[in-house]
C-alpha cells in the first residue's frame, strides 16, 4: 500500500495472505463469485478461518459482507467457487442444512417472536428435541436446556417471560446465546463455527462485557467470522482481520499489526479525514429562530417534564444510557408515540400535542433507531420507500393522480447525492446493505426539505466512509438551517456533532453541556453525568438495573 501526501489517496497493492503454521482451517473458500444481473457483488473472494481463532471481515457498507455471510450460511448459493468446512467439501442447499453443520449466525437484524417466550426463541426449531412419544413438547425441559445457556453466556435472563418484554440490547443478546450456544448445547457439534454480523451494534457495555467473555469461551472450541463497523472493536477482538473492498478481498492483515488508519485506507481507499465530524463547520447560533421548542413532556415511568430548544442551524445531542428515556423522547416529540402531557412547538406554529401527521405536513422528519422495524418496508423498492412521506402532498397531482416521473426522478437524485451503493430507484430494499438502507431513510426527509430534523442513531450499522458522509449531510443541512435534535448512543459522534449536549438520566435532562466547535467535552465529563447518582432528581422514576453504552 502506497500513499500520496498530496491527494491523502491510498494505492492498494495485491493482498499478501498471512502465512501461519497453524494446523488446518476449520473453513476455507476459494474463488467465492456472486452476481446480480450486471452486478457483482463478491469477484473470486478466497479466504482461510484457522481453528480457534476470531477473523473478522470489514469493508464498507456494500462491500460483499453481507452476501458473503449470506453464501456461508447456506441463504444465497454462490455463482461460482468452492468451500470446505472441517477438511469436507461444504455446499449448504439452505439454513437449516448449514446449522445442522455446525455453521448459525447472529444476524445484522433482530430475527425474534416478540410475543413468546425466551426459551422459545432460543430453542426456536429445535423443538422436536423435547418432545415426548412424538407429540407432547416437554417445556420444562426446555426452559432448564434455555436457562444452562443463558447461564453459561453470563446473562441476566429469565427465559420464562416474553422475548419483548426486554430492551433492545437483551434482545439482541438472546440473539447472540441462540446462535453460539445452540450448536453445542442442542446438536452436539464440537468445533462449531459462527458468524457474527454487527452482534454489538445495539448492546449496552454489560450485555457487551458478557458478550466478549463468551467469545473467549468459544474460541476454545470453534471459530467465529465477525463483521463490524467499530474498528476499536475489530482490533480487540481479531486474530486475523480480511478487507473487502467493491466485492474483492483487498488485503488481509494479522491484528495485532494493524491500526485503525491503515484499515480505514484500506476500506475506503483513502486516509480518515482528521476533521471526521466537520467541527470546522459547527455555526454559531444564538441569533436564529427557534424551530423546535418542547415543553414538559412527560411519559410516565418513561421520561419526565423534559424542556428544551433547538435553533435553526443547530444540532443539540442528547445522550444517556439505554434506560434513560432519550429514544422514547424522540418518539415523543416527533409523535410517533405521543407523551401523556405537554405541548411541541414546530417551526413557529403554535404549542400542540405531538402528532406525527401533522408534524410531517409542517416540516419536521423523523428517522428511527430500528430501521428495519421502524424506517423501512424491506421487501420495497428504494424509490418507493424514499417517497414514504410524501405520497399525500408532495407526488400526487392536483387530481389525486400519482406523479411515477418524479418519484423516479427523486429517488435517482437522492441514490446519487447520498451515495447509495448498488442502489436504483425500482431495486427491493432487501438488496441493499444496512448502511445503504439508511441512507434510504434520511432520503425520505430530505426530499421534503425539512425544517426539523429527529434523528435517532443515525449512523448505527453504517461503516467509517459513510458515516464520514453522513456527518458531512448533517453540517449541509445545518448550513441551510435545518434543526436537529441529534440522539445517539455513540459518544464521540454525540460531542463531535452537538452545538449543545443534553444528558438524560432516568428520564430527566440533568445537565446541558456546552460544545463549541473549540471547546468540545471530553468524554469523562458527559459518562460522569450518565452514570447514576450525579443527577439528584434523576432517581426519581422506577427503572431496572442501568444500562449503559459507553464506546472504549
Amino acid at each position: 500500500m502506497t500513499h500520496d501526501p498530496q491527494t491523502g489517496v491510498l494505492t492498494l497493492e495485491r493482498p499478501k495472505l498471512v502465512v501461519s503454521n497453524e494446523p488446518p482451517p476449520l473453513f476455507r473458500a476459494e474463488g467465492l463469485t456472486k452476481r446480480y444481473e450486471a452486478n457483482t457483488v463478491l469477484s473470486e473472494v478466497g479466504f482461510t478461518v484457522p481453528r480457534n481463532k476470531v477473523v473478522t471481515f470489514v469493508g464498507e457498507n456494500g462491500a460483499g459482507k453481507s452476501t458473503l455471510f449470506n453464501i456461508l450460511s447456506g441463504i444465497v448459493r454462490p455463482d461460482a467457487g468452492r468451500m470446505w468446512l472441517d477438511g469436507e467439501a461444504y455446499a449448504p442447499q439452505g439454513y437449516g442444512q448449514a446449522t445442522a453443520k455446525g455453521v448459525t449466525r447472529v444476524f445484522q437484524e433482530q430475527a425474534l417472536i416478540q410475543n413468546v417466550p425466551v426459551y422459545e426463541n432460543l430453542l426456536l426449531s429445535e423443538e422436536a428435541r423435547f418432545t415426548r412419544l412424538g407429540q407432547f413438547v416437554d417445556r420444562k425441559a426446555m426452559i432448564a436446556a434455555a436457562e444452562r445457556m443463558v447461564e453459561e453466556a453470563g446473562l441476566d435472563i429469565d427465559v420464562r417471560r416474553r422475548t419483548g418484554d426486554y430492551d433492545f440490547s437483551k434482545r439482541q443478546s438472546i440473539e447472540i446465546v441462540r446462535a453460539c450456544l445452540g450448536p453445542v448445547h442442542l446438536a452436539g457439534i464440537e468445533r462449531p463455527f459462527i458468524l457474527l454480523d454487527e452482534p454489538t451494534s445495539a448492546l449496552d457495555r454489560r450485555d457487551e462485557e458478557a458478550f466478549f467473555r463468551l467469545v473467549e469461551k468459544l474460541k476454545a472450541k470453534g471459530s467465529l467470522l465477525f463483521v463490524s463497523h467499530r474498528l476499536t472493536e475489530v482490533l480487540e477482538i481479531s486474530d486475523l482481520i480480511y478487507v473487502l473492498k467493491d466485492g474483492q478481498l483487498v488485503a488481509a492483515l494479522d491484528a495485532q499489526e494493524a491500526d485503525e488508519a491503515t484499515l480505514h485506507g484500506l476500506m475506503v481507499g483513502r486516509e480518515r479525514a482528521a476533521d471526521f465530524y466537520h467541527e470546522r463547520r459547527q455555526r454559531r447560533i444564538d441569533r436564529e429562530e427557534v424551530v423546535l421548542r418542547l415543553d414538559r413532556l412527560d411519559l410516565p415511568g418513561i421520561y419526565q417534564d423534559v424542556s428544551l430548544e433547538v435553533r435553526a442551524g443547530e444540532v443539540v445531542g442528547i445522550g444517556g444510557l439505554l434506560d434513560s428515556g432519550k429514544s422514547a423522547l424522540g418518539k415523543g416529540a416527533a409523535g410517533v408515540e405521543p407523551p401523556a402531557s405537554g405541548s411541541v412547538a414546530l417551526a413557529g406554529g403554535a404549542p400542540a400535542e405531538p402528532q406525527i401527521g401533522r408534524f410531517v405536513r409542517a416540516g419536521l422528519g423523523y428517522v428511527p433507531a430500528e430501521r428495519l422495524t421502524d424506517g423501512l418496508i424491506a421487501p420495497f423498492s428504494v424509490a418507493w420507500n424514499m417517497t414514504l412521506a410524501s405520497g399525500s402532498d408532495l407526488l400526487t397531482s392536483r387530481l389525486g393522480l400519482w406523479r411515477r416521473r418524479h418519484e423516479l426522478a427523486t429517488a435517482d437524485h437522492y441514490v446519487r447525492q447520498l451515495r447509495v451503493r448498488s442502489g436504483t430507484p425500482n431495486l427491493p430494499c432487501t438488496r441493499l446493505s444496512g448502511g445503504n438502507q439508511q441512507k434510504v431513510v434520511l432520503a425520505r426527509w430530505l426530499a421534503r426539505k425539512p425544517k426539523v430534523l429527529i434523528l435517532d442513531n443515525p449512523t448505527r450499522g453504517v461503516d467509517a466512509g459513510a458515516k464520514e458522509e453522513i456527518y458531512a449531510l448533517i453540517r449541509d443541512l445545518a448550513d441551510e438551517g435545518v434543526g436537529i435534535l441529534l440522539i445517539t448512543d455513540e459518544l464521540l459522534e454525540l460531542i463531535g456533532l452537538s452545538n449543545r449536549i443534553l444528558i438524560m438520566q432516568r428520564g430527566r435532562v440533568v445537565t446541558e453541556v456546552a460544545a463549541p466547535a473549540d471547546a468540545k467535552p471530553g468524554e469523562r465529563e458527559l459518562v460522569a453525568w450518565m452514570l447514576p447518582g450525579s443527577g439528584g432528581a434523576a432517581d426519581a422514576l422506577p427503572h431496572a438495573p442501568s444500562q449503559q453504552k459507553i464506546p472504549a
